[in-house]
C-alpha cells in the first residue's frame, strides 16, 4: 500500500498540470489575434412570398413550400480586443418547392409541383463585437454584407419523375447578414439571418432551355430571406 501513495500524488500532479495547460491554451485562444475554423449546418428560407404568373396572368392555386437545405464555410477572423473582423466563404445549398395549376394551349390542366435545388457560393465580411469573451468561453453579435453566387438550379416536377432540367445561368445576389456565435473552447455554434435585398428578377422559365413546354410561359416571382445554424471548430 505504501508504494501506491507516491503513484497516485504524481497521477494528480500530472491531471492537474494538464488541466492547467488545458485552460492556459483556452485562454490563448480567446486572446489570439487571428482564430480560424470551419463549420457545417443547415440553412432554409424565412419569410418567403411568390407569386406564379402565366402569360402575364397570376396563378390562383399556388404555393411555395420551403425545405430544410445544407451549408459548409471556412472564416477566418481578426481580433482587436472585443472587436473583430471575420471574412468567410462557403457553399450552400438551398431547396424550395412551387405548387400550382398550369394551363395548358388546349386549356387543360395540370398539376404541377417543381422541385428547386440551387447549389451557391456565398462571401461575407462580419463585423462584430464579444460580449463575453473570458477563458474558454465567447459570446458574440455581428452583421455584415455578404455575397452570393448561384451557379446551378436543378428543378424536377414531382407530378412526372422525368421531368427534370438545369438552370445553369448566373445569378448575384448582395445581401445583409447578422448573427451571434458562441464559442466553449475548440466548439463553435453559429446562428445568421441573411435579408436578401429585394430584386424584381423573375424565375423566367420561357429563358431555359431545358424547360419542358408547358413551363415555357409561367414566370415565378420570390422574395425571400435565409436563416441558418452551424456546429463547427475555431482554432
Amino acid at each position: 500500500m505504501k508504494h501506491k501513495y507516491p503513484f497516485i500524488l504524481l497521477l494528480c500532479i500530472l491531471l492537474h498540470s494538464n488541466a492547467m495547460a488545458q485552460m492556459n491554451h483556452y485562454t490563448k485562444i480567446a486572446q489570439k489575434v487571428f482564430n480560424w475554423g470551419f463549420r457545417a449546418g443547415f440553412d432554409t428560407k424565412s419569410a418567403s412570398q411568390g407569386n406564379v404568373y402565366q402569360n402575364g396572368a397570376s396563378v390562383n392555386y399556388s404555393d411555395i413550400i420551403n425545405q430544410t437545405g445544407f451549408q459548409c464555410a471556412l472564416f477566418g477572423r481578426i481580433n482587436v480586443g472585443n472587436v473583430f473582423m471575420q471574412p468567410d466563404i462557403g457553399y450552400h445549398n438551398t431547396r424550395e418547392k412551387y405548387d400550382f395549376i398550369s394551363t395548358g394551349e388546349s386549356e387543360s390542366t395540370q398539376n404541377v409541383t417543381l422541385a428547386r435545388n440551387t447549389q451557391s457560393l456565398n462571401s461575407s465580411v462580419l463585423f462584430g463585437y464579444n460580449l463575453i469573451k473570458q477563458d474558454a468561453y465567447l459570446f458574440n453579435i455581428y452583421f455584415g454584407p455578404s455575397f452570393r453566387y448561384n451557379y446551378l438550379s436543378k428543378y424536377n416536377n414531382e407530378k412526372y419523375p422525368y421531368s427534370r432540367f438545369d438552370d445553369r445561368s448566373a445569378g448575384y445576389e448582395i445581401n445583409l447578414t447578422t448573427g451571434i456565435s458562441a464559442n466553449i473552447s475548440y466548439l463553435y455554434f453559429d446562428f445568421r439571418y441573411e435579408f436578401v435585398r429585394p430584386t424584381k428578377k423573375y424565375m423566367d422559365f420561357s429563358n431555359m432551355e431545358q424547360a419542358p413546354g408547358y413551363l415555357k410561359d409561367v414566370t415565378i416571382k420570390e422574395t425571400k430571406n435565409l436563416m441558418s445554424f452551424s456546429i463547427g471548430l475555431m482554432f
